[in-house]
């Protein structure tokens, strides 16, 4: 790795650890340019400024969870089976997230963090950028889905919302230390026969 690329690299990770830590705001040029051991004008002439660099963190982890994500939404119908369908495409995709939680904390935490912050921040526009591809991913699941099960015709949306709303929640609360919560695939299943209770309604 050049010189260059290792400036850049180091100047992420650290920003992604204090973005983590402190939040965007909680954040400065300084005290990143410190962490990374680097120059401010370093980064700004790489990354512009602070939202420079949370853009480019943003982009590089949010397209490695949409690759994850997009990779175990393929969905082949098998009616007949319960446990090789619906079932077995929505426990694919759950063990994905919680696996990417876990191997990628800082950033994981980055994300549930800034998922109620205000229009008017400029997290969001970043956030905008490509925290809601997933979403497009996941209705396109469920959209597919419907193609084999017509009660879920119409119901993409919601279902989508509701879906990752509890993977976000069993997440933050493993994250948050709740002694009888884990990440395991007993937890995926759980979660996923609990959401699919509702699904067929």
């Amino acid at each position: 790795m050049d010189e260059k690329n290792n400036a850049k690299q180091m100047i992420m990770t650290c920003a992604l650890e204090l973005f983590s830590s402190k939040g965007y705001e909680g954040v400065s040029v300084s005290e990143l340019s410190e962490a990374a051991g680097i120059t401010k004008p370093t980064i700004y002439y790489y990354f512009g400024n602070k939202e420079g660099v949370f853009d480019e963190v943003s982009r590089l982890h949010y397209s490695r969870l949409n690759a994850v994500i997009a990779e175990n939404t393929k969905y082949h119908a098998n009616v007949e089976s319960y446990f090789e369908d619906v079932y077995l495409t929505l426990t694919k995709v759950t063990d994905a997230y919680f696996k990417f939680a876990v191997a990628n904390e800082a950033f994981y935490r980055l994300i549930l963090a800034n998922l109620s912050v205000l229009r008017s921040s400029p997290v969001f526009d970043v956030v905008a950028r490509y925290h809601f591809v997933q979403y497009d991913i996941i209705d396109d699941m469920f959209r597919s889905m419907a193609k084999a099960h017509g009660s879920l015709k119409g119901k993409s949306k919601t279902l989508t919302w509701s879906f990752i709303g509890i993977i976000n929640s069993y997440i933050g609360l493993y994250f948050s230390g709740i002694s009888e919560l884990d990440l395991s695939y007993n937890s995926v299943k759980e979660l996923v026969h609990q959401f699919m209770h509702g699904i067929y309604v």
